[in-house]
């Protein structure tokens, strides 16, 4: 018998072998143009069985959603179809992630991902370090990490997807780039933060600043302010002294998503201080009162920081609520507010220690709810807290994370704890300086 033998015949999607002379040609179907042309699939092997193999092996790659043709496939499409496969983190997490690789994809996100070489990406390092930020800074090293980490998170998908079969990231390493890595981080010092907590506790005594339990937590224990709107009262263990974080109420891209922590390590369990554990105890008193008040329209979810109806507050009312105490440290700060003086809705008694840390020196600067868990970390190490404790404490994945984020702390208690073991010059015996001579 001569010629080509005829394709077995399969079902619709399973594709097809058939003897071509002395070689096996295997085809699959990966769709239609526009046209109504077939788009195929198809190679050659030294045997039926391999090439049965081979055919099952493009089957599998294509039901598993790569796209149809690999050899076209560029790094954008295979960045967003990564993206989409991010199933472990939060929405909000995923387009983070999405605007950290964007700085790479600005320079590579058009070239075929079969193209890209080690070369390609040393290039592209060196281009984002480079790339001007917000308030004409650089880029941070923190920053360009994350970058670099997405990257190789990618290709490493792209080799287990057979697209690649080398990661081009292996020996691509971060650079040891002179950039101020304290830049984005605010956090407020002792004397601040000791000014804070004296206006925020006495406001919340006068009744005008209801959320301020809420931001202490963030000051007093360094929680994300994610975390801290997300907390119900079965959270709370005021009798052991104990909360736990399970879950996060966060913006995102459809509005307030309740959902899992940040990460795995985000999910965890923390002691609670003692200052901490009295505001809440008269925190739950005046949700009490507050309950009571609301009668049948109160809403009872639970929720720790509640609205005066007992519903979930909006995040955002948190920066509203720290801005406003921020607002009383300015030491020009008009008698008039639009409804009278403030200082008449100040209980008499809380009057001196408010006027006293209002006014007692420069206006603190302006922070978000996430810089306070900055102070928190920052006062803690600088405490002498271990950072192991710290980053337990903080929800990280490992203290080396901490240490990174933190550095130049550790790294002013480091000098600041220098022993010097010879302060003095001793003096050389004579017999020593008889020789030397």
């Amino acid at each position: 018998m001569t010629g080509d033998k005829k394709p077995k015949v399969r079902g619709n999607g399973q594709g097809t072998v058939r003897q071509v002379g002395k070689k096996w040609r295997w085809e699959i179907t990966l769709g239609f143009r526009s046209s109504g042309s077939r788009i195929s699939k198809s190679r050659y092997a030294e045997t039926k069985g391999k090439a049965e193999a081979a055919k099952n092996a493009a089957l599998t790659d294509y039901s598993r959603g790569l796209i149809g043709e690999p050899d076209k496939v560029t790094v954008a499409d295979f960045a967003a179809r990564w993206l989409r496969r991010q199933h472990d983190v939060t929405p909000r997490t995923a387009k983070k992630y999405g605007q950290e690789l964007d700085y790479a994809l600005e320079h590579i996100g058009s070239m075929r991902l079969q193209d890209v070489r080690p070369h390609h990406l040393k290039d592209v390092v060196g281009q984002v370090a480079a790339r001007e930020m917000r308030n004409d800074t650089r880029m941070s090293r923190s920053t360009l990490g994350r970058t670099l980490t997405r990257l190789r998170s990618m290709f490493k998908e792209a080799v287990a997807d057979q697209i690649i079969y080398v990661n081009p990231m292996d020996g691509v390493k971060l650079p040891k780039i002179s950039v101020n890595e304290t830049a984005s981080i605010k956090a407020l010092n002792p004397d601040q933060a000791a000014r804070l907590h004296i206006i925020g506790s006495a406001l919340y005594d006068a009744g005008l600043c209801r959320l301020w339990p809420a931001l202490f937590l963030s000051l007093g224990m360094g929680l994300r302010r994610g975390e801290v709107m997300g907390l119900k009262w079965a959270d709370v263990d005021l009798a052991r002294g104990t909360l736990r974080i399970r879950q996060t109420r966060v913006m995102d891209v459809q509005g307030i998503v309740t959902g899992n922590p940040k990460t795995t390590n985000s999910r965890r369990e923390l002691h609670l201080p003692a200052s901490v554990t009295t505001l809440l105890k008269r925190h739950r008193a005046a949700q009490d009162t507050e309950r009571a008040a609301a009668g049948p329209a109160w809403q009872d979810g639970g929720v720790l920081f509640a609205t005066a109806l007992g519903e979930w507050t909006h995040p955002d009312n948190l920066n509203r609520a720290l801005s406003a105490v921020l607002g009383w440290t300015e030491p020009t700060r008009a008698a008039q507010d639009g409804r009278g003086s403030v200082w008449t809705r100040v209980p008499r008694e809380l009057r001196p220690a408010l006027k006293v840390a209002a006014l007692a020196g420069e206006r603190l600067p302006d922070i978000s709810p996430h810089d306070l868990r900055h102070t928190y970390a920052t006062l803690a190490l600088r405490h002498g807290v271990p950072v192991e404790v710290v980053s337990k404490n903080l929800g990280h994945g490992s203290p080396a994370i901490t240490f990174t984020v933190y550095r130049h702390v550790l790294d002013d208690e480091l000098r600041a704890t220098v022993v010097d073991l010879f302060p003095t010059l001793p003096t050389v015996p004579s017999t020593a300086t008889a020789v030397l001579n």
